[in-house]
């Protein structure tokens, strides 16, 4: 998640090898990082995160410890960063919010569940590698195509809300990867946003990042019919697990 060559790359110079030892010796389960990123993320200052998280995990303890010496650093990084960022968000909303409101009722339609939390926060971090999603909050890095960027944020929606415990579970009990609820997500991501991602200026290019990759997640091709019949009538699917029944008996026959 924080292994951004170009970040790290650009950055260097303003490594610390100590900082790196402590944070490596360091265990830190995915769902206590993820609620932590989100606390700093959501949090006015740091003294409402120290509040909150001191003490709970030796690794947040090492984030904290850093944030409280207060390097000038990271306001070297900040003050090159913010202004690119600014820039970027203010890009990205002219072709998000005129789409967005549809592409969460189209995820909701799509998953049949709806959505528990009035505001989502949404953060670029150009420090990630990827983006995640967590309870109300994302984070997710920059991407040069802001077209490929509603998709990348589709994805991280999609996780919020599509039930991937129900999918993998009842994969996980056929005998079957469970790992395909990841392709799930993104079925349902890309088939929520496609219609609103504009085409290329010639036809004959695609926009890599859009349709989901088949290198990366498991089981595309045989799973994409299923999706693409099911975008355009979710309705004549009583719940989402008659979905997964669907999608259990396509990869046996596989």
């Amino acid at each position: 998640m924080l292994g951004n060559k170009v970040y790290a790359s650009r950055n260097s110079h303003l490594r610390h090898d100590s900082t790196l030892r402590e944070l490596q010796k360091e265990l830190i389960s995915p769902r206590s990082w993820y609620a932590f990123a989100r606390d700093v993320m959501k949090a006015r200052d740091l003294e409402e995160v120290m509040s909150g998280w001191k003490g709970r995990e030796p690794m947040t303890d090492v984030f904290l410890d850093i944030l409280l010496q207060g390097s000038n650093d990271w306001e070297q990084i900040w003050g090159l960063t913010r202004p690119r960022l600014e820039e970027y968000r203010q890009k990205f909303e002219s072709v998000w919010n005129p789409v967005g409101d549809l592409v969460l009722s189209r995820l909701s339609q799509l998953s049949k569940s709806e959505w528990t939390t009035d505001e989502i926060r949404v953060h670029f971090a150009d420090c990630l590698n990827g983006g995640f999603a967590w309870h109300d909050s994302i984070a997710f890095a920059t991407l040069p195509d802001v077209e490929v960027q509603k998709k990348f944020l589709a994805h991280e929606l999609s996780e919020l809300i599509t039930p991937s415990q129900l999918v993998s579970e009842e994969l996980e009990r056929e005998g079957l990867d469970p790992g395909v609820s990841h392709t799930v997500v993104d079925m349902l991501a890309y088939f929520s946003v496609r219609d609103f991602i504009a085409k290329p200026v010639h036809p004959n290019i695609e926009r890599k990042g859009v349709v989901p990759n088949k290198n990366y997640y498991p089981k595309v091709e045989e799973l994409c019919p299923i999706f693409d019949d099911y975008s355009k009538n979710p309705s004549e699917y009583d719940d989402f697990g008659s979905l997964v029944k669907k999608i259990v008996l396509r990869l046996k026959a596989s």
